[in-house]
């Protein structure tokens, strides 16, 4: 292909990944609204059009059309190894049930054994407001219909020979509905009931593993609670799940089979392992963070919730901050906490971890299941560091974890073999996620639409959990934090030193964007944006 048939055909795949109706040569993917696993759909599909291996630092290091086809026309003919086809799946053992499980879903079966796998930890909660006159029928035929077209909500986990094994039944999960149009619109009965749903875990290997319940409210108002066990749900797949619960309401024949999509693989494991033996060796120590309490338990078997607002502009100015170092929001909020937790406990070597949607590596782009990895960031922050360059590290960092996240964290712990403290991870004592806001768009003639997103636990996984949620008027920190190691005003302080350090990034002179960022379409999509 010639470079200007290249370089169009890569407007149209920039297009694509960013939601866009038309790109231009020029148009930078991260300014123009792309982060690092936008990117990752980027570069597989280039993959898909040219046969060559493409990273996500490819897509960083040439962030426009121009600069991605000048880099694919001066490759040589072998110059880049072909993309790595699928490895074969294996046949399902003689005598065993169900079939094998990924490594990432094995990795977090194993952690519930090793901890207080009842606990409610590993529950995805999400709360949706719900807009137009809701048929219960019609959506609970919707919700069977997307239990029919996605597997993992049928699924339930066994054990044998001392490893877990997924079953997918013929179960459909039933609709709960819970009609409170009777009651005073300020009663609290319904925040009781949702927390008293919240509380009840999930058994593995029982099922079913998804719960959803209709609220039925006053003033005509209705709300949609879904919870899933871990294992079968990520953060993503509650977008997919609203998506497609909407489109199912309006057209049934919408709940069809997901398409079957090929997976690809940026690199293999040994190649990923050598990548994190760079980073990760010798390990980094555990973090004297300031606890009160002994780390003799599981952390987060008790938690609670430090609340901190970040208003419009403040996340506008973080957009923009992000897109000026090639990434999302997330880069500038890690970066905030990497400076929090450096300030407090003074040290220069801060691990964070963090989740990554693999998705498009694995052709799993609308399927609902558990596509993410384990994925630790360690950074060097250090105090005469710039704002611009401590967010470079972190973009760069985030780029690196998606590029070789194939690595299941358990294999990864096992091959580098860390030492092992009581009651913290590996590698990492933080945890840092970002969940932007669900929305489907506006309500259709005769449909629903659906508003909102994951709300806190009373319970988690993590000692100290930096979770960011967008909604309509700007974005929540949400520091969950284990009451046993932690005192409340400790929490505030951490919570407080976050918002100041979310200052202290952007008080430093903001470069102007090199073009406007282009209008999205209604719908953008939910993930974890890194």
């Amino acid at each position: 292909m010639t470079e200007p048939g290249l370089t169009q055909r890569l407007c149209e795949l920039f297009a694509t990944a960013l939601e866009l109706d038309d790109v231009t040569a020029d148009t930078d993917f991260f300014v123009a609204g792309g982060h690092s696993l936008s990117a990752l759909d980027l570069a597989v599909a280039v993959e898909e059009a040219f046969g060559v291996r493409v990273r996500v630092r490819d897509i960083f290091d040439a962030a426009t059309p121009a600069l991605l086809a000048a880099a694919l026309a001066e490759l040589g003919p072998g110059a880049v190894e072909p993309a790595e086809p699928p490895a074969p799946r294996r046949r399902p053992a003689a005598g065993l049930p169900g079939h094998e499980v990924a490594e990432a879903t094995r990795w977090l079966w194993l952690e519930r054994q090793r901890g207080d796998g009842d606990c409610g930890a590993y529950t995805v909660p999400c709360l949706l407001d719900g807009e137009g006159a809701v048929d219960v029928d019609r959506l609970a035929a919707a919700l069977a219909g997307l239990a029919r077209r996605h597997p993992a909500l049928r699924t339930v986990f066994v054990e044998a020979q001392g490893e877990p094994r997924a079953v997918v039944t013929d179960d459909v999960p039933p609709l709960e509905v819970v009609d409170l149009r009777g009651h005073d619109p300020d009663d609290t009965r319904f925040d009781s009931l949702v927390d008293e749903r919240l509380a009840v875990p999930f058994d593995p290997s029982a099922g079913p593993l998804t719960r959803t319940t209709l609220f039925l409210r006053p003033d005509a108002r209705w709300s949609l609670l879904l919870l899933a066990d871990h294992l079968v749900c990520d953060g993503r797949s509650l977008e997919i799940l609203a998506t497609q619960l909407v489109a199912a309401y309006a057209d049934p024949a919408a709940a069809g089979p997901p398409e079957d999509r090929p997976a690809h693989r940026s690199t293999d494991q040994e190649a990923a392992l050598d990548h994190w033996r760079r980073v990760l060796l010798p390990p980094p120590a555990p973090l004297p963070l300031p606890v009160h309490g002994p780390r003799t338990q599981r952390a987060g078997s008790a938690t609670a919730i430090a609340v901190r607002e970040i208003g419009p502009d403040v996340l506008r100015r973080l957009t923009q901050l992000g897109r000026r170092h090639h990434a999302g929001p997330f880069v500038p909020l890690a970066a905030a906490v990497a400076r929090t937790l450096a300030g407090i406990t003074g040290s220069t070597d801060i691990c964070l971890g963090t989740p990554v949607d693999r998705r498009a590596r694995l052709g799993a782009n609308d399927a609902v299941g558990f596509h993410v990895a384990t994925a630790p960031l360690r950074l060097e922050v250090r105090a005469e560091m710039s704002a611009d360059d401590l967010v470079q590290q972190v973009a760069r960092r985030t780029v690196d974890a998606v590029d070789h996240s194939e690595v299941a964290f358990d294999t990864l712990v096992a091959a580098l073999a860390p030492p092992r403290a009581p009651g913290r991870p590996p590698f990492f004592d933080v945890w840092v996620a970002l969940y932007p806001r669900i929305d489907t768009g506006p309500c259709p003639p005769g449909g629903i639409a659906l508003r909102g997103g994951p709300i806190p636990q009373r319970v988690g996984m993590f000692e100290l959990s930096f979770q960011f949620v967008e909604h309509a008027d700007g974005m929540r920190l949400w520091l969950q934090y284990d009451t046993v190691r932690y005192a409340a005003d400790t929490a505030e302080r951490v919570a407080r030193r976050l918002g100041d350090e979310v200052a202290r990034l952007l008080r430093d002179p903001a470069e102007p964007e090199s073009e406007a960022a282009p209008a999205h379409r209604a719908f953008s999509g939910f993930r974890f944006d890194a």
